[in-house]
């Protein structure tokens, strides 16, 4: 069971309300704040069947936390449930294993940090490798980084066009209703 002080950094948004402590975590239907200290952000995770207003009452809140003192500096990533980035698996895996050992989300990341130094025989960490981990394009090496912010970028790209294809539809049904009133 994770400590109950984990939870102290977690928010659910419920309509027009910040519920923080939420009792049920990565509803598809909702959209949570979890705020990630070591990585000084406030992440955005938004059930892939939430509603868009939800996600923007989140982003609003985000930025009221963002005031208070405690998070003061932290960015807000928005993060779309199955395609979460890599430093956002961390924190779903601590509250999926209910983790007893940490204290707030993505503690466990430090935890692995730390326990990850070179080997006295002359190997190489998993994070010795990780670093190692660069793609090449057209002849330019792009770092881990850039990586990241492309898989970001492809990402919203994605939620953006998800929302065309739900709009697109939804046109569509009602083009189909005005003709049914308009056979009767």
């Amino acid at each position: 069971m994770l400590k109950s002080g984990y939870y102290d950094f977690i928010y659910e948004v419920q309509g027009e309300t910040l519920k923080l402590r939420p009792e049920k975590m990565f509803d598809p239907n909702c959209v949570y704040l979890i705020v990630d200290k070591e990585l000084k952000l406030i992440w955005i995770w938004a059930g892939s069947h939430s509603r868009l207003f939800h996600r923007y009452m989140a982003a609003n809140f985000a930025g009221k936390l963002k005031t208070k003192k405690k998070f003061y500096n932290f960015k807000y990533e928005v993060v779309k449930e199955g395609i979460e980035p890599p430093e956002f698996h961390i924190i779903y895996k601590e509250i999926k294993e209910q983790n007893s050992t940490i204290t707030y989300p993505g503690q466990s990341r430090y935890i692995v940090k730390q326990t990850q130094a070179p080997s006295s025989y002359g190997g190489t960490s998993s994070l010795d490798t990780s670093l190692e981990s660069k793609i090449i394009l057209d002849g330019r090496e792009l770092s881990k980084s850039v990586k990241s912010r492309i898989k970001k970028i492809l990402s919203e790209i994605k939620e953006i066009q998800s929302h065309i294809t739900y709009s697109i539809n939804h046109i569509q049904q009602r083009f189909a209703e005005i003709e049914k009133l308009l056979e009767n």
